[in-house]
């Protein structure tokens, strides 16, 4: 076995039905890692089905939905090794015009949501240490029109994944993050489909390209290995080169 290996690993992967969360999830499948993935619905997860990842339905806008996935797999297993907080939603409302449900949508999913998972995870976890891989974004770091919510959120992500590094560390805890650029998934579907926006975007990236979801896994892989293990609080940054302008 390689010092940077997944296998016989138990990891929970969060919004692992499609785009980046699915790719990450399909990769530790494929290095040998034991991996459970959720979705919001039941017609979600139909997504992944006989996929070879243990499919589980859990919103995590809902308090509690993440821990009782959590203790069904400690149930199953007896630990967990690492947590991966993959699920998210954006908008492309503009910041005048965002309507108090769609706000708190966003909020709930991308913010609250991942901290419960978080701390249901610790409070699991806590005799036996556990590893977090928190998916954030570029965008908790720079700007850009047209996600003031999202990149708020994920700039609270950036900032809690320090946080809970700090607090949980002599819990033998490890917190750490990947900050995606644009990817090729949903989210960015409507970039995609408007040329002048496209360009636009990759004006802005010296690779010229967008990122695939696979381009995520070996940061994954890596976080999730105990070739990571003198690692915590930090981010790892995949963007093409956008944020080194």
């Amino acid at each position: 076995m390689g010092l940077i290996s997944v296998k016989d690993k138990v990891i929970l992967v969060t919004g692992a039905t499609r785009g980046i969360g699915r790719a990450v999830a399909e990769a530790y499948l494929k290095e040998g890692a034991i991996v459970y993935g959720t979705g919001s619905s039941a017609s979600s997860i139909e997504r992944i089905s006989g996929s070879g990842i243990n499919a589980m339905v859990a919103d995590v806008k809902q308090p509690g939905a993440v821990r009782e996935v959590i203790d069904e797999i400690r149930k199953e297993h007896g630990i967990l090794h690492c947590l991966v907080n993959n699920a998210g939603i954006s908008s492309k409302t503009p910041a005048s015009s965002f309507k108090e449900d769609e706000m708190e949508d966003i909020i709930n999913t991308n913010f609250k949501g991942l901290f419960r998972a978080c701390q249901a995870y610790y409070k699991a976890q806590k005799k036996d240490g556990g590893n977090i891989i928190n998916v954030a974004s570029v965008l908790g770091f720079v700007g850009t029109p047209l996600a003031s919510i999202y990149s708020g959120t994920k700039g609270a992500v950036v900032q809690l994944t320090r946080n809970l590094a700090i607090e949980w560390v002599n819990s033998g805890f490890r917190v750490n993050a990947i900050c995606p650029g644009f990817i090729e998934t949903d989210m960015t579907e409507a970039m995609r489909s408007r040329d002048s926006i496209l360009e636009a975007a990759l004006s802005g990236i010296p690779m010229k390209k967008l990122g695939k979801p696979e381009d995520l896994a070996g940061a994954a892989i890596f976080l999730a290995s105990d070739a990571s293990s003198y690692m915590t609080g930090q981010f790892m940054i995949i963007d093409g080169g956008m944020t080194s302008w």
